[in-house]
């Protein structure tokens, strides 16, 4: 104050914190004794924390609260601090919604049938069965009485009899394929079986789309006929790129057009190529999807919190080029976690996090239960990762297999 009543000398004789005033001297003025800058007023660091919180009450976000402090209030780097604030509170941490990520697009398997995705739904209160394949879209369905993972496995074993054996097999969590019969007959039949993450079906999106075209039909099975026979984007029916032939519907057709045909594939790998990264860029930009900062194990700030309850967690491990890392709360419980959406960056910067994943990890083989290395499925589907809600499994009880020894 008294440098504005006598005059600011140059800036290299001023010392400590009021140097930090010294760009602002032409707006400083004193009025009934307080100190203001323009019409707000100059607030002393030992008041500061007390003001910061008044600023923030109800919560509002980083611009709310900076349009009311320029009200009001002034000192040196309040604009960072109320950012820094705001992205620290816990409780806008709980309530926040991470942006989209930039969509990674499913490679094209190499093949017919290399690798299926599987799915359960229900039809007319009849359960169903569904392979699809990931080249082809080519789909099989068969009704299950009952939903046993051994009857499952019954149905596939005839769909691989007819088609052969893929290398990967993906499916959900379901009881169907996450017990030991599922684990067996993937080492018996030779391929890998990788699940999707718990509550984000996207991750298997090619089986959930198949679902979505099958459910509108009354007779699935016309519909699937139907869908077999008809072109896709690429100018090829999936019956055409699993088998090389056309099949007979029932719409006329010359008998020419059934002569088997295989298809060009340096130009359908393109085709495939060039739409996939356009669907890509078009989410993006509709979406305005950005990459979200890295998190690394070991680090205070790399504190986390989880959708759906009331629970914080510290990065335990991370797997960079699957974009998979594993959380551990106070208690020990531990869980898988992929980028994505969902699970809030908590507490000491404005980096956002990951969701948890829970899946039966194997820390000595990195394999998960059906037993598949960690999280290779998470370039399939929609979005191309995994999400979902934490829900860290416990040690078990006396008897039972532990997951985390």
């Amino acid at each position: 104050m008294r440098y504005c009543v006598d005059g600011w000398p140059d800036r290299n004789q001023l010392q400590g914190p009021v140097k930090h005033y010294w760009h602002e001297r032409a707006a400083l003025c004193i009025h009934n004794e307080l100190l203001l800058r323009g019409s707000r007023l100059v607030i002393p660091s030992n008041m500061r924390n007390d003001v910061l919180e008044k600023v923030h009450e109800g919560h509002q976000g980083v611009v709310k609260c900076r349009e009311r402090a320029c009200q009001t209030v002034w000192w040196p780097g309040l604009s960072c601090q109320i950012r820094e604030l705001v992205l620290k509170c816990r409780e806008c941490i709980k309530e926040r919604v991470n942006p989209k990520e930039p969509l990674m697009p499913t490679k094209l398997p190499d093949r017919p049938w290399q690798k299926l995705g599987a799915d359960l739904f229900m039809l007319r209160e009849k359960t169903y069965l569904l392979v699809v394949d990931y080249f082809s879209r080519y789909i099989e369905i068969a009704q299950l009485s009952p939903t046993r993972s051994m009857d499952v496995n019954v149905h596939l074993k005839s769909i691989f009899a007819r088609h052969g054996i893929p290398e990967t097999f993906i499916s959900d969590n379901g009881p169907q394929f996450s017990g030991h019969e599922m684990k067996t007959f993937a080492t018996d039949y030779c391929f890998e079986h990788l699940t999707s993450s718990p509550k984000y079906p996207q991750s298997n999106g090619e089986a959930e789309r198949a679902v979505q075209t099958l459910k509108k039909a009354n007779d699935p099975y016309k519909a699937l006929l139907a869908y077999r026979a008809t072109p896709l984007s690429n100018g090829y029916s999936p019956a055409e790129l699993l088998m090389g032939r056309r099949l007979r519907t029932t719409l006329p057709i010359l008998p020419e057009r059934l002569q088997p045909a295989l298809p060009d594939l340096p130009v359908l790998q393109q085709t495939e190529r060039e739409k996939r990264w356009a669907g890509a860029k078009c989410f993006n930009s509709r979406h305005r999807a950005r990459d979200l900062g890295k998190l690394s194990p070991g680090e205070n700030e790399n504190a986390v919190w989880h959708r759906g309850g009331a629970r914080v967690s510290e990065l335990a491990g991370s797997r960079s080029a699957e974009q998979t890392i594993w959380t551990a709360d106070a208690s020990g419980a531990r869980g898988q976690s992929s980028w994505g959406t969902g699970l809030r960056h908590g507490g000491l910067g404005p980096r956002h996090g990951v969701d948890s994943v829970l899946v039966d990890w194997d820390p000595a083989t990195g394999r998960t239960r059906t037993g598949p290395p960690l999280l290779r499925a998470l370039g399939c589907g929609n979005t191309g990762v995994s999400i979902a809600t934490f829900s860290p499994r416990r040690p078990s009880a006396a008897g039972e297999e532990e997951v985390f020894p």
